[in-house]
């Protein structure tokens, strides 16, 4: 049986993209690809639900689930701010932007959650952190390299990029490739529909 890779998420608007893109700039040019491997813009999105590899079967049962579960989730706005790292500075290993919940995002991710248990999907035991990953910090980097991501970062990290509408969420099945991970959009659940 073939797997696919997969995840549910939502699509980030061209718009704030363009304007992370714009806010950010300053932020790569003081962090080389030597340190930091910045994510495609096209790949930026907003994830609720990193599944793994699943059968094709459970993904297509999983999009009437999907659909069932965010149904009465009205749509709602989030906030896009600030700059960060997972895990810390000691120990980094993504440089994120900030994405406010304003209380529909927490709701929509307790129905992904809903939807991915009824597929055998375990539950995510780390509490719900929103963000949109931009860089994935490179392996074996210096104390100096370590020192040089926390100034940078903390010298952007009040940077605001904007709101934007959620409306839908997408299932994406994740290719990873030598020139990174390509993702394409198997399914869209509109929510309040």
């Amino acid at each position: 049986m073939n797997l696919m890779r997969a995840f549910i998420a939502v699509e980030i608007s061209p718009s704030l993209k363009e304007k992370l893109h714009k806010e950010t700039e300053s932020l790569r040019g003081a962090l080389p690809r030597s340190i930091l491997r910045w994510i495609n813009l096209d790949n930026i999105h907003l994830t609720l639900k990193f599944l793994g590899d699943t059968s094709p079967s459970d993904l297509e049962k999983l999009k009437g689930f999907l659909v069932e579960e965010v149904t009465n989730q009205a749509p709602f706005e989030i906030a896009v701010s600030g700059i960060g790292v997972f895990a810390s500075f000691d120990r980094p290993s993504v440089v994120w932007a900030g994405v406010e919940d304003n209380g529909g995002l927490s709701s929509l991710y307790q129905c992904v959650e809903a939807a991915a248990s009824r597929i055998g999907s375990a539950a995510e035991r780390r509490p719900f952190s929103p963000h949109l990953t931009i860089g994935r910090v490179q392996r074996h980097i210096s104390r100096a390299d370590k020192d040089q991501i926390r100034e940078a970062v903390l010298s952007h990290e009040k940077l605001d990029f904007g709101t934007m509408q959620v409306n839908s969420l997408h299932l994406f099945e994740s290719k990873l490739k030598s020139t990174g991970a390509v993702y394409r959009s198997l399914f869209k659940a509109s929510l309040g529909s």
